[in-house]
């Protein structure tokens, strides 16, 4: 018996084989439906047709690849019979090179998929599966070049590749080659740098990857530079938030008139906004918050970077916040110690707070506390300020 080892390769191209295979099936139907209307209604009358024959059979491989078993017998003789009918026709030899791949006979499969390919150069499931095959055998050249066509004859579907991109990007030589891949399809690079981020080990080699600033696609920025704080690498992560964000790497209180900024978490503001509570710029310098005092919530946050000292908190709240709802709370990042504890009130606050050694970052958080009973709060924070020292 083979080992657990052993077969998982197979497994993995299984699972890739299934969905090309489906994916391709989507297509077909597609074109029948475009002809047809009622495709399953033609299914229902004309079974024998050979698309429905064909369709069958792919589904066939593909629940075969899926459970890693071998494909029914009948199913080989219907692609024989298939075969017999349309000699020219590339659907046997793509049927043949994925029931190969799925068996672990990749050279056996790549063959016939190039068989497939001569008879068919606009073959989606054809394409896809050599892509997968290239790719999954370091030829990372042949594989986008696969993918480019993939994606040129459908508009989209390099999507499906990104957990390959991923494992590639990592191998020598390959940063070059999908910079240039990227810059033709940025959808694929902003999935794949999403990925690769979440991961702080692969910072230096996200960057890398990156065809511009991330700025045009924030979403593989913040989770960079959250991954970074999560893991206590706290200086490079700001040094990269940054550099990407193109704001000068000042270790304080960051935009604190909540003005609009392309900026992202956590070392610029993360706004709620859930069924607990809401808290948003009102675009005159000031933060509206409505907190339901039903359950505890972070209302707003920010990563500060705060040296060893002592500081002072400013502000004025205008609303009517209920009684020890709403509260600015400093807390240090590496064991959430609190540092400060502000209760909100109409009028001027303020509150001094001091950082001590060792908490190299720190969490300014507004938070929503219940009470005894549950009562709304509604107010306007303004003249937001962090004093160095403790005094103004």
């Amino acid at each position: 018996m083979a080992s657990q080892g052993a077969r998982k390769p197979v497994q993995l191209a299984a699972f890739a084989l299934v969905a090309a295979l489906l994916a391709f099936q989507v297509v077909r139907n597609a074109a029948v439906a475009d002809r047809e209307r009622r495709p399953e209604l033609a299914a229902a009358l004309w079974p024998s047709h050979p698309a429905q024959r064909t369709d069958r059979a792919l589904l066939a491989i593909g629940t075969a690849a899926a459970r890693n078993q071998p494909v029914p017998a009948a199913t080989r003789a219907e692609v024989r019979r298939i075969a017999a009918g349309a000699p020219l026709s590339p659907d046997p030899f793509l049927f043949e090179g994925a029931v190969a791949l799925s068996e672990g006979r990749g050279e056996a499969g790549e063959r016939l998929l190039l068989a497939a390919l001569e008879r068919d150069p606009r073959s989606r499931g054809t394409r896809f599966l050599l892509a997968d095959r290239y790719l999954r055998t370091g030829r990372i050249t042949a594989g986008l070049v696969e993918m480019q066509v993939l994606v040129s004859l459908q508009s989209r579907g390099a999507e499906a590749f990104a957990p390959a991109l991923v494992a590639y990007a990592r191998t020598p030589g390959a940063i070059s080659q999908l910079r240039s891949f990227f810059r033709k399809y940025p959808r694929v690079e902003a999935n794949v740098l999403s990925v690769l981020a979440s991961d702080a080990a692969n910072a230096n080699l996200v960057l890398a990857l990156a065809t511009g600033d991330g700025v045009a696609d924030p979403n593989w920025r913040a989770t960079l530079v959250s991954a970074l704080a999560a893991a206590g690498q706290y200086e490079k992560a700001h040094a990269i938030w940054a550099r990407l964000s193109r704001v000068s790497p000042g270790r304080g209180l960051f935009n604190p008139g909540f003005a609009h900024s392309t900026a992202p978490p956590p070392f610029n503001w993360h706004f709620a906004q859930t069924t607990e509570g809401v808290a948003e710029a009102d675009g005159k310098g000031g933060l509206d918050v409505l907190y339901y005092g039903r359950a505890k919530a972070v209302l707003a946050s920010q990563l500060l970077l705060l040296r060893p000292g002592g500081y002072e908190l400013l502000m004025t709240a205008e609303g009517a916040p209920a009684p020890g709802a709403v509260h600015w709370v400093v807390r240090c990042a590496r064991d959430n110690k609190p540092l400060a504890d502000l209760p909100l009130r109409t009028g001027p606050i303020r509150g001094r707070f001091t950082v001590p050694d060792g908490c190299a970052a720190q969490w300014l958080e507004l938070e929503g506390r219940v009470g005894e009973t549950a009562a709304n709060s509604e107010l306007t924070i303004r003249n937001l300020r962090l004093i160095v020292g403790g005094s103004a």
